[in-house]
């Protein structure tokens, strides 16, 4: 890498010749110079650049994950999820899930979410955050849910008929720390031997008694609506 103390020194002297000359710098100058700044390494932007992490996450980015497409009647143009400058977008359909590439036990799950103002033509639009996922891959796997629909942000629910929850839930809380459509809402989900508490914007919102899923592979849903999501982190607790 060229440093900077080198490229002030031809500067200089290119602008010395330009000085001293009145036809200014010859062509041959400008190059050398030109070269010499354009050689400069800039960083490349990282995801970690983005966000401020805290201690002990790790971030999570799209390619933490798989994608599970339900199948469809119609064939689906274009890609359902992708990613640019640290937000993963989902357009919606078809129907389906990102899915971790690591399984979690007993962790913190952290992220910002919100649904573009284009999704108000839906009153209600739904996504969704799915712990413990097991078995095979299909609308819906085995797991928990902590939802994401707007009515509901932050709920706690099963999405196995096996599986009947002991849930609190806050609504009156939940109508409070609610932000609206188009703007970024915060969830806090922490996993302790297979209970879960749901944490809205800084206030929390739900809790599950322990029941029989204990781990299993984190996912987002896609359910039909466009919705974003960014600063996917996961702490894993030791104790």
């Amino acid at each position: 890498m060229k440093s900077l103390h080198r490229i002030l020194p031809l500067l200089s002297l290119v602008c010395l010749l330009a000085a001293c000359s009145d036809s200014g710098p010859t062509e041959a100058q400008k190059k050398e110079a030109a070269d010499d700044v354009s050689a400069i390494d800039i960083p490349e932007k990282t995801i970690e650049s983005l966000f401020e992490v805290e201690d002990g996450f790790t971030l999570l980015s799209l390619k933490d994950f798989a994608v599970f497409n339900a199948k469809t009647k119609e064939p689906v143009e274009g890609k359902n999820w992708s990613e640019a400058e640290g937000v993963i977008s989902c357009k919606g359909t078809p129907r389906g899930y990102l899915y971790s590439n690591e399984s979690f036990g007993n962790c913190t799950i952290r992220l910002e979410y919100r649904f573009p103002e284009s999704a108000e033509k839906n009153e209600n639009p739904n996504t969704g955050f799915l712990l413990f996922i097991t078995g095979e891959n299909r609308v819906w796997p085995k797991c928990l849910e902590v939802q994401g629909k707007f009515a509901e942000m932050a709920h706690i629910k099963s999405n196995s008929k096996e599986i009947q929850l002991d849930v609190t839930d806050d609504e009156a809380a939940r109508e409070k720390a609610r932000r609206p459509i188009g703007e970024w809402n915060t969830i806090e989900v922490v996993c302790k031997d297979g209970a879960l508490t749901s944490v809205l914007n800084g206030t929390q919102i739900a809790t599950s008694k322990p029941n029989e899923l204990k781990s299993g592979f984190f996912g987002i849903q896609s359910e039909g609506d466009a919705v974003e999501f960014r600063n996917i982190r996961v702490q894993k607790l030791t104790d």
